[in-house]
């Protein structure tokens, strides 16, 4: 007497069984289980990309930060002068105050009866008539070396921002600039240092204190 391997059943005379694995019936079903495993590599293939593209991006974001944190001294200096070329008052408050001065300064004015938004719109006005007496069309400004600000050099620095707005400066440099100046008539370049300072918890902004003077940058800066 013989039995089925497949589902154990009595075998016929001939010795053949009537269920469908032994008749052969499982072979579809053995390849829909093959399809069904297969999205499984590919959904593994496609996570794996997915974690790679993502580490990739923290790097990269990480990189950007460190870029950007290694150069955030430049931006005041930067805004000073975009500030000048487009007559934008508020650009030009950025670059010297950090927000909490700025708030100060907004304070200020109310105290004397000026609506702020008017107040920048007539300096706005009078950056741009200044610009054009001296007949300048557009400043361009070069970083061309950095110093940093220690020891003897720090406390004038440190007491101006303790004296004016009762502020500690974490750390200062001396930026070595490059001025190039086009005018109605012709071009200009002047050289000189100009002085950063960052701020505990505000931020890098641009230090008249121990800055060298430029004629049009002080006349359009004084205004503030």
């Amino acid at each position: 007497m013989a039995f089925c391997k497949y589902c154990g059943k009595e075998l016929d005379k001939d010795g053949n069984c009537t269920c469908e694995a032994s008749m052969g019936k499982s072979v579809p079903e053995r390849e829909h289980i093959k399809a069904d495993k297969a999205p499984e590599g590919g959904l593994k293939k496609a996570l794996i990309i997915i974690g790679i593209i993502a580490v990739l991006v923290v790097i990269g974001g990480v990189a950007l930060f460190i870029f950007s944190s290694a150069n955030a001294y430049k931006k005041p200096i930067k805004n000073m002068v975009k500030g000048v070329n487009r007559g934008d008052t508020e650009r030009i408050v950025s670059a010297m105050y950090t927000e909490d001065e700025q708030s100060e300064l907004k304070v200020r004015a109310k105290d004397k009866g000026l609506e702020w938004e008017t107040y920048v719109s007539d300096n706005d006005k009078t950056i741009d008539t200044i610009r054009k007496s001296k007949n300048i069309k557009r400043i361009k400004v070069d970083i061309v070396a950095t110093e940093k600000l220690d020891g003897s050099n720090l406390p004038d620095v440190e007491n101006y921002y303790k004296q004016s707005f009762g502020e500690e400066v974490k750390k200062a440099y001396r930026v070595e600039v490059k001025f190039n100046v086009k005018y109605k008539d012709g071009n200009k370049t002047d050289e000189g240092w100009l002085t950063v300072a960052k701020i505990k918890d505000g931020g890098w902004v641009y230090c008249p204190e121990g800055s060298d003077t430029f004629d049009y940058m002080q006349d359009l800066t004084k205004l503030l």
